[in-house]
């Protein structure tokens, strides 16, 4: 029995070691989204806490690119290369440096940045649109004509950005005025659809871009906490858990009417949030974020673009 567990440890460290994560450091960054620009080669990172973004390249090098006063807290952002882009959502959940009693939970913006310089292209308002609901702008993807989609976890709205800054309510439906952090991880399907990831309820909805009134609850395995979501490929999504701290691996045969998963892996660090496909491999953000919503715990500077192997 002792060998086996001397041969299980060894086989462990191996697979850790063979994979290729990204440490870096920044004084209680706490970054919640993760976006990638494959012309520069280095990952984007949000912060809840600082409401800064900033760059960190492959060996782990982190440096700040965009600093604004419109930012409070960072959360989701989307890198849009053939636009040159950097989509970021902007919202206050009270733990940013700058958050306010004006902005705490009201907040909810879009803001467009170029993506090489960091220069403002735009900033859509959008909880002017939700003025008496809570609002949260949490993740964010585009389509293939530069129209953005945006989550709102506090009430029940998907929004829709034009590719000039315009906002827009796309979608709504009572499913999603459930208790607690409902909608969250977004992703545009090639197909013309939206899969969104509800956190309380672990469900995923599909909702149709020619008509944002078909939305339809994807028969799946359900995934508590189910934070940031992203596409390999037509057929499988990954659904990543912050209070799991597991990375799910979804396969779906009928253009995601169903969905199975059929893989899950472990995140090395707590509160696991969003992820990218890079190269062909998968890398989760590990943003360690019951930290900062702790009074209480200690606060650290040290966070990790984990590849996940399956």
């Amino acid at each position: 029995m002792q060998n086996l567990f001397k041969i299980l440890f060894v086989l462990t460290f191996a697979l850790s070691a063979n994979a290729q994560n990204i440490a870096f450091n920044s004084n209680e960054l706490y970054p919640e989204g993760i976006a990638y620009s494959k012309k520069q080669d280095v990952y984007f990172v949000s912060s809840l806490h600082y409401g800064k973004i900033g760059k960190v390249t492959s060996k782990g090098v982190y440096t700040e690119f965009i600093t604004d006063t419109a930012l409070v807290s960072t959360i989701g952002i989307h890198a849009n290369e053939k636009a040159n882009l950097l989509y970021v959502c902007v919202s206050d959940p009270g733990v940013a440096v700058n958050t306010s009693a004006t902005t705490q939970m009201k907040l909810a913006k879009l803001i467009a940045y170029d993506l090489t310089t960091g220069k403002r292209k735009f900033a859509a308002d959008l909880g002017v649109l939700n003025p008496s609901g809570g609002n949260f702008a949490n993740d964010v993807d585009f389509d293939l004509k530069g129209n953005c989609y945006v989550t709102n976890s506090a009430s029940p709205i998907i929004y829709k950005i034009s590719p000039k800054g315009v906002p827009s309510i796309f979608a709504t439906s009572e499913n999603w005025k459930k208790d607690g952090f409902n909608l969250n991880g977004i992703v545009v399907h090639p197909n013309g659809y939206l899969i969104v990831a509800q956190s309380n309820t672990g469900e995923l909805y599909k909702v149709s871009i020619k008509n944002p009134k078909e939305i339809t609850k994807i028969n799946s395995d359900l995934i508590l906490g189910a934070d940031g979501i992203f596409l390999n490929g037509e057929n499988e999504l990954m659904v990543i858990s912050n209070s799991t701290k597991q990375v799910f691996q979804l396969n779906s045969t009928n253009d995601f009417a169903t969905a199975k998963v059929v893989k899950t892996a472990p995140t090395e660090m707590t509160f696991p949030t969003t992820g990218i496909v890079v190269n062909k491999k998968y890398y989760v953000l590990n943003a360690k974020l019951d930290e900062i919503f702790n009074p209480n715990a200690t606060k650290t500077s040290n966070f990790l673009i984990q590849e996940i192997k399956f």
